[in-house]
């Protein structure tokens, strides 16, 4: 190891800081440093972070999946005819031309209504499929 004398003053610094560190934290929770790295909260933050895949989330697939592209909009449309009745059809397109063009919670809540049937939050490939 090489001796403190010869060390610089940022490499000093760091050591320090290192050990003050280390050691408040097994001071602190009184903790083995097995269990103390078992415990880590950034193991434990990734750990919930990851998620079996189901589909883009509802407000992904409302803004890309729908309101992207014209094939999208007929489909969001074609989903409407449920939800409306006794409009005329020049307002159901208006209504998804604006919904679409603001790209508000409001698309978020009405996309959730029609395409999210399980309400994980999430649209599945069966769920994308019902209003083809």
């Amino acid at each position: 190891m090489m001796a403190v004398d010869t060390m610089g003053f940022i490499p000093m610094l760091c050591l320090a800081l290192l050990v003050i560190t280390v050691a408040g934290r097994a001071i602190e929770s009184n903790v083995s440093g097995a269990d103390q790295m078992q415990n880590d909260g950034v193991v434990k933050k990734a750990e919930d972070g990851l998620r079996k895949y189901n589909g883009p989330a509802v407000h992904h697939f409302a803004k890309h999946g729908l309101c992207n592209h014209s094939f999208g909009k007929i489909r969001f449309f074609r989903a409407l005819q449920k939800h409306f009745h006794n409009i005329s059809d020049d307002m159901k397109i208006a209504f998804v031309l604006d919904v679409c063009k603001r790209g508000d919670q409001m698309l978020t809540k009405w996309v959730q209504e029609i395409f999210d049937r399980d309400g994980d939050g999430y649209i599945s490939h069966f769920e994308r499929d019902i209003y083809r």
